[in-house]
């Protein structure tokens, strides 16, 4: 519940910053073409004074040109709405877009905003009157009109057709870091919604984990007392050999539970370092004819195990490579079929003595392969595996893993469903 919080949280944090940056990027941008448009704006103006100071000259041959009153402030604006008012009024002499576009183009080239560009001139209503070339479109950007009329009836603007280059060479530094943020915190995001999920996979295994060892201790649990019940009763006391075989099963199931927490207790150890091997020359020759009988005597199926030992001394702690042995041999009898048939070998490599445990079990599954060797691993078939009738919850593939990896070897299988299952024990030469 609480990672499913965190969840939504990392979710909506990152869409929040991905607004937020979208937007910090759209301001920016709007300020950056702002500042562009408005100094081609002044251009503009100042073409248009040029073109109107010229144009008057010419054509009132000397005499004085009486602009109309002004509407607001004097500006240059508001001096070039004047000239070109009397001169259209007074002389019939309209404002030359050529010519406004070669004053233009040279204070563009002062101001180094890019030269592609249409002047335009417009109605009232903003609809174009005519245009000094048909370069622009819908993608340029227009400067504010500037007006030719004391009516605002017309007025002149500006289209910058092409001052993306410009726009790029301010905007990419920001950009660039943009998604260099945007990736990192994506990495970031990413990183920390997996991590959530594999929390949340691994409460789910642990679950899974408790319940199957709670269920598969609560067997021998209940061995032991009702053998403790009734050997407290009195009820067998003249009956020695019932007595003797409670005895036997209260002492067996005590030995499977202290195993068991020896076995857990040994994981801890490997998986935090804290477990000191005694490694030295062994012969595992006697070790597994003596995990042989063992294992025939406690089979209640046809059992035939075979060894072909090519090498029968190996560099390891005794005590923990005879208990993952056994472990593999357990396996090997557990998941098997009404006939079982085992092989162990050895084989001699330039760097590993490898150990292969053979049988012609159940099988496991490509996906059943990727987890068997996880802490958790078998909890998550643990279920499917009880209703085929295998009971345990799997620490033991874990067990010979980290027994392994602290020889500074590894354990690997190689199995197809319902044929066999090998697994292979790499047992370093050199310490």
């Amino acid at each position: 519940m609480h990672n499913s919080k965190y969840k939504y949280v990392s979710i909506v944090s990152a869409v929040t910053v991905l607004l937020l940056l979208a937007l910090y990027m759209w301001m920016t941008y709007r300020s950056v073409t702002k500042d562009i448009t408005e100094r081609a704006g002044n251009q503009l103006t100042w073409a248009m004074f040029y073109e109107g100071y010229t144009r008057a000259d010419i054509v009132t041959k000397d005499d004085t040109l009486s602009l109309p009153e002004a509407r607001g402030n004097i500006s240059l604006a508001s001096s070039v709405e004047g000239i070109n008012d009397a001169l259209s009024k007074d002389y019939h002499s309209e404002i030359s877009l050529d010519t406004v576009a070669i004053y233009v183009d040279s204070l563009l080239s002062v101001a180094e905003i890019n030269r592609n560009f249409t002047v335009l001139e417009l109605d009232a209503s903003g609809n174009i009157i005519r245009k000094n070339n048909d370069n622009n479109s819908s993608w340029s950007i227009m400067t504010h009109p500037v007006s030719i009329r004391r009516d605002q009836s017309k007025s002149i603007q500006l289209a910058l057709n092409n001052p993306y280059p410009e726009l790029a060479q301010k905007l990419s530094p920001l950009f660039l870091l943009s998604a260099f943020i945007l990736g990192f915190f994506a990495i970031i995001i990413v990183q920390l919604l997996r991590f959530i999920t594999e929390q949340e996979q691994m409460a789910e295994l642990r679950n899974d984990f408790s319940y199957a060892m709670v269920h598969d201790m609560k067997s021998p649990l209940s061995s032991i007392i009702m053998g403790a019940h009734f050997l407290h009763s009195g009820k067998v006391d003249d009956k020695p050999q019932i007595k003797e075989k409670y005895y036997t099963i209260i002492e067996e199931e005590a030995e499977h539970l202290l195993a068991l927490v020896n076995k857990l207790l040994t994981i801890s150890k490997l998986e935090n370092k804290k477990l000191i091997l005694n490694k030295w020359d062994i012969n595992i020759e006697p070790i597994i004819a003596d995990l042989i009988d063992k294992a025939k005597a406690k089979a209640d199926k046809p059992l035939e195990i075979v060894t072909d030992l090519k090498i029968k001394n190996v560099l390891a702690d005794e005590q923990y490579l005879t208990e993952a042995i056994a472990n593999l041999l357990d396996n090997a009898i557990k998941y098997s079929k009404d006939e079982i048939k085992i092989k162990i070998s050895t084989i001699d490599t330039d760097k590993n003595v490898l150990l292969k445990v053979r049988d012609n079990g159940i099988g496991i599954t490509k996906e059943e392969q990727q987890i068997i060797f996880d802490k958790f691993g078998r909890a998550a078939i643990h279920e499917k595996n009880r209703k085929g009738g295998v009971s345990g919850f799997g620490l033991g593939l874990n067990y010979v893993d980290q027994v392994m990896q602290a020889h500074g070897g590894k354990v690997t299988v190689s199995s197809e469903k319902d044929k066999y299952s090998e697994f292979t024990l790499y047992i370093p030469k050199n310490v």
